[in-house]
């Protein structure tokens, strides 16, 4: 038996294809990324994130500049040292705490440190976030790729982060916690991938995190919102598409109170299976097609029929007399001159044409879309981009019969965070004056239908859409639903910061958060004001704009 396993080693060892690590969602570099990426002519596809370092070099090549040069130094082979290295040793190159390398191994090692501190006006008065962890990337014999980043973390979040977590029982973007000095957070962080290749093509990634589809600020196909989760992702990439297949194990629930989450028993798991499809028609237009499909029960069980990565997901779930939730959509990116992106994206949960014709609001008319801009240097501002963009969703739309089959996952959206049954208007802009300084700006302004008591109107994605607004003769409305019903709730946010990269990924930040919110039923009259100071080491910029 172990001569065999070690001849079939060695055979898959030889059919193996160079393989890269990928730039973590809202690592510095997609800035870069994004801009580059506008002004190619190549056609790169970026709806799919996280996005490789390698792929980011046949972009880029030599020519991304001082940063992205040090960012991909195991192919531009970068060889500024670092003045004075420690103890010889250690920050040999600026990039890296330690830096290793042979003709078999690759090996990057770095510390992940973050210390915030700021003030509100709400009832909390100050906040703060204190992170401490370590990043390790790599490659053995350029052919499989390995990545993990673990931080132990204490916050303290404005009050209406803590609404979220109070109504959901969970933190944002994180996963499990438990209370920390009575009005803060204790949590852990991890992620992870081993990532491989079959051939030039195709490549597998093997890992627990998340992923966002889409050209946005927002996504309403899928977002990094929410905690991660274990997955098989398959990339097929040529020059006329790329397909993605992404397979997961989500938590259908969680249970927990004031203290944190329970520490004790097994949530209770689901699954989802995604399939994206990116049509290159042009160099400067794609268009991307995707299905995905969420299923799972009490009984748990992954169905086999999912695990098949080119049939239509929508065909399986009626099969199965449609107790699962598949949704289907389209997305789009058109470069032009260079200069401007337009994209959007449109998910269809279910409809039928003519009651969508109709227009007597039937609740099963469940469709989202976003449409947006981006303009590359405007105004003579070298490596600047402003940006708009727009998201309506209708009520309804994600949910389904309970947290099993409802497109969620650790009781957060797996795409907007506003959930549905909004409509949404975002301005950004985004200024790299120099590889040290960086300016951003963010304005959001949105409406969304809230639920009165305990009446479903079609925002919370968590609720059983079977039981809606009540008809008056004890069953649920069918007609008559309206976008924005129930009590009509405006938000409104800005957010400022500017950001100084005092060494290699090490910044410096300050920012200003500004947010009022305020309903129609005269429940919720907020205004917040948040004030931070931040440094960060190898740690993502995160913002709370919901």
């Amino acid at each position: 038996m172990r001569q065999t396993l070690w001849i079939l080693s060695l055979l898959i060892a030889n059919i193996l294809w160079a393989q890269s690590t990928d730039f973590t969602l809202g690592h510095p570099a997609y800035k870069v990324i994004e801009l580059e990426e506008i002004r190619s002519e190549d056609g790169f596809t970026t709806t799919i994130k996280p996005i490789s370092r390698g792929s980011v070099f046949d972009l880029l090549g030599n020519q991304g500049g001082l940063y992205m040069n040090k960012e991909l130094r195991e192919y531009t082979n970068d060889t500024a040292m670092s003045r004075v290295p420690i103890l010889g040793r250690f920050f040999q190159y600026p990039a890296d705490l330690f830096y290793y390398e042979d003709e078999k191994l690759d090996l990057h090692v770095n510390p992940v440190l973050q210390f915030s501190y700021g003030k509100t006006n709400d009832a909390l008065g100050t906040i703060f976030v204190n992170s401490r962890g370590a990043e390790i990337r790599g490659r053995i014999d350029k052919k499989v790729a390995f990545y993990t980043m673990l931080t132990e973390n204490q916050a303290r979040y404005p009050v209406y982060v803590n609404d979220i977590r109070d109504s959901t029982l969970v933190v944002p973007y994180e996963g499990f916690w438990k209370q920390y000095a009575t009005t803060g957070v204790d949590f852990f962080r991890a992620q992870g991938y081993v990532d491989f290749g079959f051939s030039k093509s195709i490549s597998a990634q093997l890992g627990f995190g998340k992923h966002f589809v889409g050209n946005g600020v927002r996504s309403l196909i899928l977002s990094n919102y929410s905690n991660n989760y274990p997955y098989l992702r398959i990339n097929t990439n040529t020059k006329i598409f790329d397909y993605t297949n992404i397979f997961g194990e989500l938590i259908a629930g969680v249970r927990g109170g004031t203290f944190g989450l329970e520490g004790t028993g097994g949530f209770q798991k689901k699954y989802m299976a995604f399939h994206h499809l990116n049509m290159k028609i042009k160099p400067n237009l794609h268009i991307g097609l995707f299905e995905s499909v969420m299923y799972g029960d009490s009984t748990g069980g992954l169905k086999v029929e999912y695990l098949n990565p080119i049939i239509f997901y929508r065909a399986v779930e009626q099969q199965n007399g449609s107790e699962d939730n598949a949704l289907i959509g389209l997305d789009f990116k058109w470069n032009i001159k260079n200069r401007v992106s337009l994209y959007g994206q449109l998910v269809i949960d279910e409809m039928i044409v003519s009651e969508v014709a109709a227009g007597n609001g039937w609740w099963g008319n469940k469709q989202g879309f976003q449409l947006g801009a981006k303009y590359v240097d405007p105004f003579g501002f070298k490596n600047a981009i402003i940006q708009g963009e727009i998201n309506r969703v209708r009520p309804y739309m994600y949910a389904h019969e309970d947290g099993f089959t409802s497109y969620s996952h650790y009781n957060l959206s797996l795409a907007h965070p506003l959930g549905a049954n909004f409509t949404e208007y975002i301005g950004r802009a985004n200024y790299r004056l120099n590889n040290q300084w960086n300016f951003e700006g963010m304005f959001m302004m949105a409406t969304y239908g809230n639920d009165v008591g305990d009446v479903n109107f079609g925002r919370d994605v968590l609720k059983d859409y079977t039981i809606r607004r009540p008809d008056g003769n004890g069953g649920s409305l069918e007609y008559g639903n309206t976008h924005l019903q129930g009590n009509q709730t405006d938000l409104m946010m800005a957010f400022f910061r500017a950001s100084y990269m005092w060494k290699h990924n090490l910044f410096v930040d300050a920012d200003i958060t500004l947010r009022k919110e305020q309903d129609s039923n005269g429940l919720i009259n907020t205004s917040t004001s948040v004030f931070g100071l931040t440094m960060r080491w190898n740690v993502p910029s995160r913002e709370y704009l919901f």
